[in-house]
């Protein structure tokens, strides 16, 4: 069953990064049905622990600084934490974040230094969550 999930995250992020590259939006219907089945999938098998809390603070911590920032940061970024919070362990989630923060912010900086761009320029964050999540499913299996 852990398979199916890495498969279906690893579609879900691909998808939504398509997206959030090509049109700079994110799939709410996508989202809303994979967070669904996750939590449905947590209620009837894996069962819910308190180790859901801190990630799904963490995608409304997101949600806070998009409403507060005015969307610098897109709620549908937002969404999709909360969506893979469903599905991830705790650990794998932190870790894909950091990946992805991380990644994020070296490719900003080529951005600014290199290709003079300003902070202004829009950047999609969903693709770096995908090269987080499969960073670590390389590097930890």
């Amino acid at each position: 069953m852990e398979m199916i999930w890495e498969t279906g995250i690893l579609i879900f992020l691909g998808v939504n990064s398509w997206t959030d590259i090509r049109k700079r939006e994110i799939s709410l219907i996508f989202t809303g049905i994979f967070a669904i089945a996750g939590i449905i999938w947590r209620l009837s098998g894996k069962g819910v622990s308190v180790e859901i809390l801190p990630v799904a603070g963490v995608g409304l911590l997101f949600a806070g600084i998009s409403v507060i920032t005015k969307g610098a940061l897109g709620m549908g970024d937002c969404l999709v934490l909360l969506a893979l919070g469903t599905v991830m362990d705790m650990g794998d989630f932190f870790l894909m974040l950091l990946g992805a923060v991380f990644s994020s912010a070296v490719y900003a900086g080529i951005l600014l230094v290199i290709l003079k761009k300003n902070r202004n320029t829009e950047i999609p964050f969903v693709p770096f969550l995908l090269m987080g999540y499969l960073g670590g499913v390389i590097l930890w299996g």
